[in-house]
């Protein structure tokens, strides 16, 4: 057999072993860069990197369906809006106030069928907060607090109106039988108690009452401000009627 010949079949016999060889080289180059991006990442983030602590977050959209209401998981976007976050399932880049300290700049979003907070690591993973670490927190505009005031659930509540004499928060919360739809339950926080205002909580009380008996101080300023600037209750309303109300009567605790 001719020289050439044998270094023709050796060619042959050894390229797979090179080309796997190669593959390999290869992978192992892929897996170098994905590491030192992941330390770019983690060095770019090291003053936020506190904030990821807590479980992976998995995403669930659950409903009743069938004659016999049977529990079924079903896929995001059956229904416009239809996840348990509040406003958008979409991470966005807020502020957070964890463990005392205050973040900017962390990717989250808010479950609010199971009122969690879920932070979206630098590694894309979604990360649920431990309960009691999360003082506040932003989303789209508006400021979440975490509270424990009498006559409230400890939760989180978008504050709408903060001040020393009379404060407007609301829960925002789905049932994961219907994660398209929000319920919105308001309070009046005075003196560090806290009284519903809205329908959903108050079945035999209208909203306008329970608002007056809240301000009974000043009931007939209130009523004359409502009257004058035909504020109306209805559930389309309500949010900003009772948002200026609350404001109004402030107004009046720190005029004297």
């Amino acid at each position: 057999m001719s020289a050439g010949r044998i270094l023709f079949y050796g060619v042959v016999a050894f390229a797979p072993l090179f080309v796997r060889a190669q593959s390999e080289t290869s992978a192992a180059g892929s897996s170098v860069y994905q590491i030192a991006f992941d330390s770019a990442v983690s060095k770019l983030n090291r003053q936020q990197l506190a904030v990821y602590t807590g479980r992976e977050y998995y995403p669930y959209f659950i409903k009743k369906t069938g004659q016999y209401a049977v529990t079924s998981a079903t896929t995001a976007g059956t229904r416009a809006g239809e996840h348990p976050f509040y406003i958008s399932d979409a991470f966005r880049s807020e502020m957070i106030e964890f463990e005392g300290t205050v973040y900017h700049s962390i990717n989250l979003a808010f479950d609010i069928c199971r009122s969690e907070v879920v932070v979206l690591s630098p590694k894309r993973n979604g990360i649920v907060l431990p309960d009691g670490k999360v003082q506040q927190f932003t989303y789209s505009g508006h400021t979440f607090k975490s509270l424990n005031v009498s006559g409230l659930k400890p939760d989180f509540y978008d504050v709408l109106v903060w001040t020393d004499s009379a404060s407007l928060v609301v829960k925002r919360s789905k049932k994961v039988t219907e994660l398209w739809h929000t319920i919105s339950d308001y309070y009046v926080i005075r003196n560090d108690q806290a009284y519903p205002v809205s329908l959903v909580t108050m079945k035999t009380v209208g909203v306008k009452a329970a608002v007056l008996q809240i301000f009974n101080d000043q009931r007939e300023a209130v009523r004359t401000y409502i009257r004058q600037n035909h504020l109306r209750f209805s559930p389309k309303k309500r949010e900003q009627s009772l948002i200026k109300v609350v404001k109004y009567y402030a107004s009046l605790k720190t005029s004297k």
